[in-house]
């Protein structure tokens, strides 16, 4: 399958062709440049997924359900997620089908029900843990901890800066 990227050299160009995208407006340069290293590394590990037989959306809710110390409904792994409960109903679903959770009546509220991981569930887990690894590995290469901290900090802010709006899921 050939490889479907824009190279260094085509990405400056295009970045000069957008009038926001100078030097004098470092903001759209920043924003734009995050926007596309995110797209990117979604792309390389939902493809590092793929080739052990997983995808992206599988990893994040099971690894969400990996780290919590009791069973979830289908809403609060959706909320950890950052997701609308909806949006994850036909994964769950497959999941499930798949064997990798199960899903029982909740003893305390028989309108819903609770979701856990199988052993098949952590096994994934376990090995789409080391693929996500490996792929972090590969996106921080040369970012020393110092600088870490720093992006860490930005991050942060950005995400409180959404968070005051309203903006917690999508």
């Amino acid at each position: 399958m050939a490889k479907n990227y824009v190279s260094d050299a085509e990405e400056s160009v295009f970045d000069g062709m957008m009038p926001e995208g100078t030097p004098d407006n470092p903001e759209i340069t920043a924003t734009r440049r995050m926007m596309l290293v995110v797209r990117r590394y979604r792309k390389a590990l939902d493809q590092a997924l793929k080739d052990v037989g997983h995808s992206q959306i599988r990893w994040e809710i099971l690894y969400a359900l990996s780290m919590s110390e009791t069973d979830a409904t289908l809403m609060q792994v959706a909320a950890r997620l950052g997701l609308e409960g909806p949006s994850i109903v036909n994964t769950m679903e497959k999941l499930e089908k798949g064997g990798f959770i199960e899903r029982r009546r909740d003893p305390d509220d028989l309108r819903s029900r609770l979701i856990c991981l199988t052993d098949k569930g952590r096994e994934a887990v376990t090995i789409m843990q080391q693929t996500s690894t490996r792929e972090r590995a590969k996106l921080l290469a040369g970012i020393n901890q110092e600088e870490m901290k720093v992006m860490l900090h930005v991050l942060t802010q950005m995400r409180d800066n959404l968070w005051q709006q309203g903006i917690k899921t999508g």
